[in-house]
């Protein structure tokens, strides 16, 4: 069952009313196709009350995407759990990093468009973003790894970096959301085999 998309933390109720509506139109008909009325209207506004809060839809999609981030730091961090199972806890995290809203962009039919729009239109907050995020997962290697759960085959900031790497390119063109994750757990598997510690060799004496 679809989780319902949260984006409020740390907005006030009007701007988190707009975002809210904003990601519903978008989703219905795309980025191009969406309009500064359709947002409005969806938000129960009028297009003058709109422009109050947001210069353009371009805007309104880049408070989307940082938003997005804001709310996905807390729930890798939150994912995270000391002693898990390297397995377990990418599994966990990959589901974290990706959310409802990536669930609910790759079943609109605007989905591959929509993750294009983050390239042309927010890169720098997508960039800032999922190195937050790397660094979050990369706490988390480093602290394993000292306790002797985990063995990096590089730096912990290297292996963060190129698990979220892997994971965004999980989302190719015509991936809906089973494929995505199935694919995010199948590189979880193969990951946490990869970096979970060998047992003890027992003394032959």
């Amino acid at each position: 069952m679809q989780q319902p998309v949260d984006l409020e933390i740390n907005l006030d109720p009007r701007r988190a009313t707009i975002l809210g509506a904003a990601f519903d139109t978008f989703c219905r008909y795309g980025f191009r196709r969406s309009s500064m009325d359709d947002i409005a209207r969806a938000a129960g506004l009028s297009r003058a009350a709109l422009y109050l809060h947001f210069a353009n839809k371009q805007d309104i999609y880049r408070s989307l995407i940082q938003q997005y981030f804001i709310v996905t730091e807390t729930r890798a961090a939150a994912a995270l759990r000391p002693g898990m199972p390297a397995d377990a806890a990418l599994a966990a995290f990959f589901a974290a990093k990706a959310g409802p809203e990536l669930e609910t962009m790759l079943a609109s039919p605007h989905g591959q468009e929509l993750l294009d729009a983050n390239a042309a239109t927010a890169a720098d907050i997508v960039h800032s973003g999922e190195a937050r995020i790397a660094a979050i997962l990369a706490d988390w290697l480093r602290a394993e790894t000292v306790a002797g759960r985990i063995v990096l085959p590089d730096t912990a900031e290297d292996t963060a970096n190129t698990l979220v790497a892997a994971l965004a390119g999980l989302k190719s063109p015509g991936t809906g959301i089973n494929g995505f994750r199935n694919g995010a757990n199948r590189l979880a598997r193969l990951a946490g085999r990869g970096l979970a510690a060998a047992p003890p060799v027992p003394d032959p004496a």
